[in-house]
């Protein structure tokens, strides 16, 4: 179904399309809502459920329909902790302590000294099918800085744009992009100590 025929559907409110819009979206929105207010995540996104159906027929599909969601979520989720600037500064600050994963494997020229294991999966998917690796890897979500945290689920998991990132945590494209990379490498030696058969 295309999104106009959906947002036709959930003005009619019908109870098929509503129930599987939510069911589609809602774990999604949980985790990006966990990013920034914690155990407050489902209460925030309840209310945020309720503001976008009354928002709907206000919806003018400049974007996606999921993505306008999260934007929906991600402003709940500030106005419920009261988010300022200033904490996301300071977990930026943070960042520049921050010591990179798998940084010791690349020579001077920035290829690979010592490869990666040979991983058993022959895909991402294969990877994320096995539920020991999905545990380990939920975990290591969870213990990234926020703000690596809220920008890879945004990204990699609700697929906003650079550009979308960055207006909506009020940073710039370069930042998302730093934090997204580093979010990413230390997921990745994360999988790269499981295929070596090392404690994660």
């Amino acid at each position: 179904m295309d999104e106009q025929a959906l947002v036709a559907k959930l003005l009619s409110r019908d109870p098929v399309a509503c129930k599987q819009w939510v069911q589609c979206h809602h774990g999604r929105l949980v985790s990006v809502a966990r990013a920034i207010v914690g155990d407050a995540a489902e209460d925030v996104v309840q209310e945020a459920w309720l503001l976008a159906f009354k928002a709907l027929p206000k919806f003018e599909g400049r974007a996606a329909l999921g993505t306008w969601l999260t934007r929906i979520v991600i402003n709940a989720a500030y106005a419920k902790c009261r988010y300022e600037k200033t904490r996301f500064a300071l977990s930026l600050e943070a960042e520049n302590d921050d010591g990179t994963p798998l940084l010791e494997r690349f020579d001077n020229s920035g290829h690979w000294s010592q490869p990666l294991a040979n991983w058993q999966a022959e895909t991402p998917d294969d990877i994320l099918s096995r539920q020991e690796l999905a545990d380990i890897l939920q975990k290591a979500v969870n213990q990234l800085p926020e703000a690596q945290r809220l920008v890879w689920l945004l990204r990699d998991k609700s697929d906003l744009s650079f550009k979308e990132i960055a207006e909506d945590l009020r940073l710039s494209e370069a930042n998302v992009r730093v934090l997204l990379h580093r979010a990413r490498l230390k997921l990745l030696a994360v999988i790269n100590q499981y295929e070596e058969g090392l404690p994660c």
